[in-house]
């Protein structure tokens, strides 16, 4: 029975890699499962297209799998990403975080593109993503790739700073049923659920939902959070394979959340957030190569100020992607694409309508040298048309047609060599150009702020180029069970976005005008190292560290009150260190996860205008301890923070401590 099964992952695996083969290509599903079983270590499609090992992948990779979800005791996707290495994790409320790959971060982040199963959750009006709002639960999670560093020509928009992947299991290869009921202080209950049918060996249906509310953090002046956060969340996927040469892929989902959102510096407004979407594609094998087409649309309707209206938007992105991925031989494989993105921004008060057409090519072509040395090449060329069929700008030189005239056109481009020097040892040198696209609220927001302050968009400006190069090594410690892994980058990031004062213009009142523009440029140095390892006795652990510099070369016209949140030399961590040890026996799981960083400049907004505010250093421990009752069920409880009752992340709501307790059921 043992060699059958045996055989049959075997089976299962080289199925997988015969998609990369012209002769006797099947376009099937990547079982991830039998991959890594037969491999010993988590397996990706993400970069290339093809299964790769994580440690072959031309770019820095870290994949966080489901066995390391469980054993955080983490209840949502940022509270996991807070002890990776070169990842900053900023707490604006108890539903509003902010996550930045390498520096960078701002109350909302432009630069990280989020994905769930390669499907955008990036939100493109203001430009960021809504974490309270990602539409999975954590059960169906097998594990989430954290690519760090510019990916713009192997992910397309946004990809400027790093990528992180949210992938789900399969509806067709794997069968998840589980069902978990969470409670805990902050007035907190959740609970979720994950189905999954298969109706034959050739069609797979996974549904899911979850939800959770609590009473969120006080305020910083002790008050209650006065918008109870809340989650709700429903989605389908499903896998059919149509034939042994076709793959049919359907998801729907809707998603509706609430909380408290830092806007722009020192700008809290309650915020009321549903997106729907709708994805079709399908993969098939041809003569010339395994064709995939993918078709989604995003419909996201945003209420920004709930008690007293700010703004209100409709925000519709349509993408349409055609692939065709071909091993030319053993050692060339190429991937060709086209994509097209359709991106439209409606304002309830009918201020304004934008909207642009994205046209993207790319191209990637896999080089394995040798046996050991393998080179990968990635170029995209985006040509954006924007557009406004709204009514004329509320600032002098903004009009319909000059909108209208607009188009940007530009490169990206990625290039990793990996060198596999032993059996041990593995170098990695990548460079790479990412692009920051502007959000449509950077085009063309138009919001007025009564009696002192206007903020527009305008059509001038133009997308951050990320400049990246970077040096690795990994090895691999046997004698410690572990790992070694390093890395050495240089950033330099050119046209930095943010709003600014427009010299004298101003509109109706005296009202002065903050106008988005180009500020200037950027650079940065850093270093990331790590170790982690287990011992066949259960016990596992890791330790990091990090450092970062940035220097900015801010235009001088560009004043410290404009907007202060992108003074990133200032406000961005220098150090972190990341320290973590866990322990398996028997039924039980403990494991620990602390955090230290260094101090930074966070900014307020008060009577007299926009002051900093000093985030001193600080640690915070999370720790959770599981028991298995049964073969089904678990049950489990989770310290968050500790060793800190009160804690000040940023310039927004104390982050409190809490307990919560956690059942899970397997049927």
């Amino acid at each position: 029975m043992l060699l059958r099964s045996t055989f049959r992952r075997l089976l299962l695996a080289g199925g997988a890699l015969a998609a990369l083969h012209p002769a006797g290509v099947r376009a099937q599903a990547v079982n991830y499962g039998a991959l890594e079983e037969l491999f010993g270590q988590a397996v990706t499609t993400s970069v290339t297209g093809k299964p790769q090992l994580a440690s072959q992948v031309p770019g820095d990779l870290v994949i966080i799998t489901q066995d390391d979800i469980r054993r955080s005791g983490a209840d949502n996707i940022p509270d996991i990403l807070q002890f990776v290495t070169g990842i900053d994790v900023r707490k604006f409320s108890f539903g509003d975080t902010q996550i930045a790959i390498r520096g960078y971060n701002t109350p909302i982040d432009p630069r990280l593109l989020v994905m769930v199963d390669g499907r955008q959750v990036y939100l493109d009006d203001y430009g960021y993503v809504a974490w309270n709002m990602i539409p999975v639960q954590l059960d169906e999670i097998r594990q989430i790739e954290v690519i760090k560093g510019p990916a713009s020509a192997l992910f397309g928009f946004n990809a400027a700073a790093g990528v992180i992947n949210i992938i789900t299991y399969d509806p067709l290869l794997d069968k998840v049923n589980t069902a978990t009921v969470r409670g805990g202080t902050q007035g907190y209950g959740a609970g979720d659920g994950v189905a999954t049918v298969h109706f034959g060996s050739t069609l797979g249906v996974r549904v899911s939902l979850g939800g959770w509310t609590a009473t969120g953090y006080p305020t910083q002046s002790g008050a209650p959070d006065p918008e109870r956060p809340r989650y709700d969340s429903f989605n389908f996927s499903g896998r059919w394979q149509a034939a042994s040469n076709i793959l049919v892929r359907f998801e729907a989902g809707t998603t509706d959340g609430q909380t408290a959102r830092e806007i722009t510096a020192g700008s809290s407004v309650d915020t009321q957030n549903r997106v729907d979407f709708l994805r079709l594609g399908a993969a098939s094998d041809t003569p010339i190569g395994l064709i995939d087409a993918d078709v989604y649309e995003n419909h996201a309707v945003n209420d920004y100020g709930a008690d007293g209206p700010f703004i209100n938007d409709t925000n519709r992105v349509l993408v349409a992607k055609l692939s065709d991925l071909l091993k030319l031989n053993p050692t060339n494989t190429i991937r060709l694409g086209l994509e097209f993105r359709r991106n439209s921004l409606t304002f309830e008060n009918g201020s304004n309508a934008l909207a642009y057409n994205n046209y993207a090519a790319n191209g990637m072509w896999d080089w394995q040298i040798t046996p050991t040395i393998d080179l990968n090449n990635a170029v995209r060329i985006d040509h954006l048309e924007l557009s406004d069929s709204g009514p004329v700008e509320v600032t002098p030189g903004r009009t319909r047609a000059i909108y209208n005239a607009t188009t940007i056109t530009a490169p990206s481009f990625n290039s990793g060599l990996v060198i596999k020097v032993s059996d041990k040892d593995t170098v990695r040198l990548t460079v790479a150009r990412g692009l920051q696209v502007p959000s449509l609220f950077s085009f063309g927001i138009q919001i007025v702020i009564p009696p002192v302050e206007a903020i527009v968009g305008s059509p001038s400006v133009v997308p951050v180029a990320v400049w990246n190069a970077e040096l690795a090594y990994d090895r691999n410690l046997d004698w410690l069970g572990g790992k070694l892994t390093t890395a050495v980058f240089f950033q330099r990031n050119t046209d930095l976005l943010a709003a600014g004062e427009d010299g004298p213009a101003v509109i109706q009142n005296g009202t002065a005008v903050l106008t988005e523009a180009n500020i200037g440029s950027s650079n940065e140095i850093g270093l990331e190292a790590g170790l982690n390892g287990k011992t066949e006795g259960g016990f596992r652990w890791n330790a990091s560290y990090r450092y970062e510099t940035i220097k900015d070369d801010i235009a001088a016209s560009f004043s410290a009150n404009d907007d202060p949140s992108t003074h990133f030399q200032d406000g961005t961590p220098v150090h972190a260190i990341i320290l973590g040890a866990g322990y398996s026996i028997g039924r039980w799981e403990m494991d620990a996860q602390g955090r230290w960083q260094s101090s930074y400049d966070d900014w307020a907004k008060g009577a007299a205008g926009i002051y900093p505010v000093v985030v001193g250093n600080y640690v915070t421990l999370n720790a959770r301890i599981g028991f298995r009752v049964t073969k089904y069920l678990t049950v489990s409880g989770t310290a968050q923070q500790f060793n800190n009752s009160r804690l000040l992340e940023t310039d927004g709501d104390y982050v409190d401590r809490r307990f919560f307790a956690s059942a899970n059921v397997k049927f």
